[in-house]
């Protein structure tokens, strides 16, 4: 099966009643991705500099016993629309990953894509010891994807809404004293 040519991919969206504003701050930033993943481990950005296109970072995976690092290049990044990241060799990547925020009357759809492009990783070494049940390796690794994609959407549009909330400030009365215009 060649991935690099076939390119699957699958993804996960849901809607919210949050602004595309508020999703932004959740999905452009890499570093909380690994407390919505149980297979991204850790995030260590490359540069210092504010995240943009070009900018990189690094992330430890674990998935059942097996344990590497990646290096992502920040390859799509349109500030409260679309924050993409392409893993490996941008040359011959082995996945590209990315956050489509798209207002709607409803509020805002979050969509999470993931696209595999066959450069070197776990599921391209087990592919080629069992070539033959390739396509059925390729499905599995999709759905098992797109279901942890799901909770990540879930999970980032929580955060969201709990940094919405916490930036509410409560509305103030101001008293004036006994010469309040309000009073007299």
């Amino acid at each position: 099966m060649d991935l690099a040519r076939l390119r699957p991919n699958t993804f996960a969206s849901v809607t919210t009643a949050l602004s595309r504003e508020a999703l932004w701050e959740v999905v452009s930033n890499p570093l909380l991705l690994p407390e919505l993943s149980s297979e991204l481990q850790s995030v260590r950005l490359i540069s210092s500099e504010p995240l943009a296109l070009g900018s990189r970072f690094e992330g430890d995976q674990l998935r059942g016993e097996r344990r590497w690092t990646t290096v992502s290049t920040i390859t799509g990044f349109e500030p409260f629309q679309f924050f993409e990241w392409t893993v490996g060799d941008l040359a011959i990547p082995v996945s590209t990953w990315s956050f489509l925020l798209d207002a709607n009357t409803a509020g805002t759809t979050v969509t999470h894509t993931v696209t595999l492009c066959g450069g070197p990783s776990p599921l391209t070494d087990f592919i080629a010891l069992h070539p033959l049940d390739a396509e059925r390796l390729v499905q599995e690794r999709l759905d098992s994807l797109r279901e942890r994609m799901a909770a990540t959407v879930a999970g980032l549009v929580e955060l969201a809404g709990s940094l919405v909330e916490a930036k509410v400030v409560p509305e103030h009365h101001s008293h004036f004293g006994a010469h309040d215009s309000a009073r007299d």
